[in-house]
């Protein structure tokens, strides 16, 4: 039943909409900038943090015959006040150029430490690497040239309870003396 108001227009008790098309746009515009929000923090929080990789403690000594093991410690440090990291697996490679054969060389080593590993905020991890490696083929010197190394790790970063996706991180290392005196005591910097 229609009334008629004070001015005598006809009125409905029947209630349109609530929201007009301008309330519809204004209301899809703040969600999209909160989602967007939302993802941008999120994406920063995660995102991965540095981690610097050095060579410590090279040293040859021999096995057997013409075999030697090589051993190094792998220093991982990371430095971020808020994100640690979980390494899924490091594996290091000895690349040795041979000038004399115009060639490159790979050595796969074995690095002594459980995975995954998990680093806190602010510290540092020491895993020891070691390789096995025939000298036959370098002259009579029976010394190999230095070595670069090659660092491939898979890691993730977690800050708080969350974890960001995969990263695949791989380092080169400035050549490696293993058969110096001073190698021991010689830190090499790693980097991307």
């Amino acid at each position: 039943m229609a009334t008629c108001s004070a001015a005598g227009k006809p009125t409905t008790n029947a209630a349109g909409p609530a929201w007009g098309t301008k309330q519809y746009i204004l209301a899809a515009i703040a969600v999209t900038v909160t989602v967007s929000t939302v993802a941008i923090v999120t994406s920063v929080v995660l995102s991965p943090a540095r981690v610097d990789f050095s060579v410590t403690a090279a040293s040859a000594a021999k096995v057997q015959g013409p075999m030697l093991v090589l051993n190094f410690t792998l220093h991982a440090a990371n430095p971020s006040r808020r994100a640690g990291v979980e390494y899924r697996s490091v594996m290091a490679r000895l690349k040795l150029y041979s000038p004399s054969h115009a060639t490159a060389a790979w050595v796969q080593t074995e690095v002594h430490h459980a995975m995954p590993l998990l680093q806190p905020p602010a510290s540092s991890r020491s895993l020891r690497v070691s390789a096995f490696f025939e000298i036959a083929g370098f002259g009579a010197a029976r010394r190999a040239p230095p070595m670069t190394v090659v660092v491939l790790a898979q890691v993730r970063f977690k800050v708080g309870l969350a974890y960001s996706r995969p990263y695949g991180v791989e380092v080169s290392c400035q050549p490696v003396d293993f058969f110096s005196t001073a190698a021991a005591a010689t830190r090499t910097r790693c980097a991307a």
